[in-house]
């Protein structure tokens, strides 16, 4: 039998402690937006707000008296989110409509109808985004992290433009660390469901680096862009992974000590829809976003080529699609 000398054994309370200083410590370096000025007059618009970290940066903006435009596939769901947060504040103005980020009809439908009830928009936070296992294509028949995560918003960003431009508003671009690992612009499979050898997600880690390679694009033609990573949240975003009880059993203690929850996340979000600046040396072009409520740089290497011909494809794509619905 192993034998452990007593005095290597370390006494369940010093762990424990060990443990929970460890979380708090997590949290600091974690960050936390500290500004709560009035946010009255200026509306916002924020995909997938009804849940996660869509949620949560209504509900904290609308706490700060902003008007939030919840764009969401669910009205009901939508309707729920409300009644929540109304439950926590009167404060604010909460707009629910629709917007399927899978449905270029939907988009299209959406954007009129903010160009011509809401002209002075000051930001659009595109937090809606997804990870999937399983093939899953938009009504377009892209695969869903091309579709939703990259093509939709690029479609929605482009009906927008005038409003946007004209406002010089925000446009808040939530990608994620994960566009630093195993990703690439696979532009000969853009839009294809692609079985990688790869123990990762490579389909939505290459969804986050179209991400940033679009916030860099974006910025490049002059607007007032954003790019953040939340960090590793504890959401609803993996229910597409159907979990099982014993990985609940396994992984609890994990995600309790390492994982954020949607609320911590969301400080990146809050802060690039409010407070973040860029300048000529931190931007999205040079390869700088929001992290830890601060700005970071990322250590991929941009291609400026790949940055043009991902635009480029991009608009083919969705010229592509709506050419052969009206055929």
């Amino acid at each position: 039998m192993f034998f452990v000398p007593s005095k290597l054994l370390i006494p369940a309370g010093v762990l424990t402690a060990s443990v929970f200083a460890l979380r708090r410590y997590k949290i600091r370096k974690w960050g936390r937006v500290t500004n709560t000025s009035s946010l009255k007059g200026k509306l916002f618009i924020i995909t997938g707000a009804n849940t996660g970290l869509g949620f949560e940066t209504t509900k904290a903006l609308t706490a700060r008296q902003a008007t939030t435009i919840m764009a969401c596939r669910n009205l009901a769901k939508a309707d729920e989110a409300i009644h929540k947060i109304r439950e926590t504040t009167s404060e604010g103005e909460l707009i629910p409509m629709e917007l399927d980020l899978a449905s270029f009809q939907s988009i299209r439908k959406f954007a009129s109808q903010v160009n011509e009830k809401y002209p002075d928009l000051y930001c659009l936070v595109n937090n809606a985004g997804l990870a999937a296992q399983k093939p899953e294509f938009t009504q377009e028949g892209y695969e869903i992290h091309f579709g939703v995560n990259h093509l939709g918003q690029f479609l929605l960003v482009d009906l927008l433009k005038d409003n946007l431009k004209r406002n010089n508003s925000r446009v808040v671009v939530v990608s994620s660390r994960m566009h630093e690992i195993d990703a690439s612009i696979d532009l000969e499979n853009l839009g294809k469901w692609v079985e990688y050898d790869s123990r990762l997600n490579r389909l939505y880690n290459n969804s986050k680096l179209m991400n940033f390679y679009y916030a860099r694009e974006l910025y490049k033609r002059g607007f007032n862009v954003h790019v953040l990573c939340p960090g590793l949240c504890h959401t609803d975003f993996f229910r597409h992974y159907d979990p099982k009880w014993y990985h609940y059993l396994i992984f609890s203690p994990i995600v309790w000590l390492m994982l954020r929850s949607a609320e911590q996340g969301a400080q990146n979000i809050i802060y690039s829809a409010t407070d973040s600046v860029t300048s000529g040396e931190q931007n999205p072009v040079t390869g700088h976003f929001v992290s830890n409520v601060k700005m970071r740089r990322s250590k991929f290497r941009f291609d400026e080529h790949v940055s043009e011909r991902l635009w480029e494809e991009s608009v083919s794509a969705i010229a592509k699609a709506e050419s052969a619905s009206s055929s």
